[in-house]
């Protein structure tokens, strides 16, 4: 009983430093699937079961068409923005679009400017302890999984 009141005490904490924290311009995330539970999980410190990071609801075919290589490791730049910023597609970025969103019901949205990838994607409220928030825009580039930032 206790563990999980200290677990639950953790997560709160873990969700309230995301959205009160100071928000960065670029976030340099990674993702693996792991092939016993045919499931992507973003690659990050969390309290919680690990099946809160997982990556479904056209998240994980996004990082299935990203993983070319089938190397079961996927790394992303992400710049989250209130405004569309059409010249970071020159820079290699396509773009996330919010169509709607709740706050503890996670977020949708279109992909824009990724040949060949025609689905929706929906971000679920852990999100918010990344980025702090849903952005109305959300640009990604996929870089070299071994690249420094």
């Amino acid at each position: 009983m206790l563990n999980k009141a200290i677990m639950y005490a953790k997560l709160a904490w873990v969700y309230a430093k995301g959205m009160c924290g100071l928000r960065r311009r670029v976030y340099d995330l990674q993702f693996v699937f792991v092939p016993e539970d045919k499931t992507w999980y973003i690659d990050m410190p969390w309290p919680g079961d690990r099946y809160n990071l997982a990556m479904v609801a056209g998240s994980n075919h996004l990082l299935k068409f990203l993983d070319k290589k089938e190397e079961y490791r996927v790394r992303v730049l992400v710049r989250p923005t209130k405004e569309r910023l059409s010249q970071l597609e020159d820079d290699g970025f396509f773009e996330c679009e919010k169509l709607f969103s709740r706050l503890l019901r996670g977020a949708t949205y279109k992909v824009n400017g990724l040949e060949g990838f025609t689905r929706e994607i929906w971000i679920c409220p852990v999100t918010l302890t990344v980025l702090g928030h849903y952005p109305k825009y959300i640009y990604i580039k996929q870089i070299n999984i071994d690249a420094q930032a």
